[in-house]
């Protein structure tokens, strides 16, 4: 990685996932709500042709997704309201994260990550908390140990620097230690997860994916493939 510079100019905090073996699969990310036609060449050079947009339609309806029309790609709009707000406080971070795990459209991002034709990006606003949860959950199944996902989810940090201190200014009130990338935040999220769920697959498994969609989901993560 050289410097925090994001994969898309018109786009926020775009990267691939740290710790995964093939690590190009899936894409995280801000919203894709200024794409460049540069953008569009570099997301299909990756064969990223699925879009998973998790923000709330009031968010899409201010910045929409700047491919949501184009035909080449498949867009999904799976709205996820947790998250879309910072917590009161750090301490509620990881319980707020749990809910983000628990939304009602979860189950579904995680079954079009399995059976996208090729490889997808999944975004929110800032590409930190709701695509931040898929992440972990993603590193989870693919076996990456807690320092590398916290670390990712750190990061963050680093490509948000201008978003963050826009928001900041714009909310004055907000606690800055609720809507920065803090390791204690992912590292809670992480032991109320395995406290709950133990498991990746055992979470995924609750809302019904079936064990083929979960294999295929891991599979994608560390074969240097795309089934």
């Amino acid at each position: 990685m050289v410097g925090f510079e994001s994969l898309l100019k018109g786009a926020c905090n775009t990267r691939e996932i740290e710790g995964v073996a093939n690590r190009g699969v899936f894409l995280r990310s801000g919203a894709l709500a200024a794409l460049t036609e540069e953008d569009v060449c570099t997301l299909k050079e990756k064969g990223i042709t699925t879009l998973i947009d998790l923000r709330t339609e009031e968010e899409v309806s201010r910045r929409p997704c700047t491919l949501s029309d184009r035909e080449e790609f498949s867009y999904h709009h799976l709205p996820i309201a947790e998250g879309s707000e910072p917590p009161a406080c750090l301490e509620n971070v990881p319980l707020s994260y749990m809910c983000i795990a628990e939304a009602e459209n979860m189950a579904e991002v995680f079954r079009k990550l399995a059976n996208a034709c090729g490889g997808a990006v999944y975004f929110c606003t800032a590409g930190k908390d709701r695509t931040g949860v898929v992440s972990a959950i993603l590193q989870l199944l693919a076996g990456v140990e807690d320092e590398v996902i916290i670390k990712d989810y750190t990061l963050s940090r680093e490509y948000n620097k201008a978003l963050l201190e826009a928001y900041l200014s714009a909310h004055p009130e907000t606690d800055r230690q609720t809507v920065l990338a803090n390791e204690v935040s992912m590292a809670g999220f992480l032991k109320l997860f395995r406290e709950k769920y133990r498991s990746a697959e055992s979470y995924l498994a609750v809302p019904g994916l079936s064990e083929n969609e979960i294999n295929k989901l891991r599979s994608k993560l560390i074969n240097n493939e795309v089934l």
